[in-house]
């Protein structure tokens, strides 16, 4: 399973967790502009991804959204992949796909750069 989380500048990480208790394999962060993830939001995520082994996946929610990789977040050293040029629907679709196939984040984010 795959879920969507859109991003806002008072959010709570609730979201997050409560898709992650649900069985959540990967969460697309839909963020503004660059995929922005609030600074107070990152260490949920983090927890996310490091403790419970689900993929984080930083996208833009704008509609020229385009998401560089370590350019809002330092997605190296998180192991988070960004959406690239995707919206968080597709986004969504080839998370779900590439997950069929790796849990790797390194392959999961060759995968969305290609396709």
């Amino acid at each position: 399973m795959v879920q969507i989380v859109y991003g806002s500048d008072s959010m709570l990480p609730d979201a997050y967790e409560a898709y992650a208790k649900a069985g959540a394999k990967a969460i697309i962060h839909a963020g503004t502009g660059n995929g922005s993830v609030a600074n107070y939001i990152v260490p949920t995520l983090q927890k996310l991804h490091d403790k419970d082994g689900i993929q984080i996946i930083r996208s833009s929610r704008v509609p020229q959204g385009f998401v560089l990789r370590n350019a809002e977040q330092p997605d190296d050293k998180y192991g988070w992949v960004a959406a690239h040029d995707l919206n968080p629907q597709k986004a969504r679709l080839l998370a779900a796909l590439a997950l069929t196939k790796t849990n790797d984040a390194k392959e999961i984010q060759r995968m969305f750069w290609q396709y």
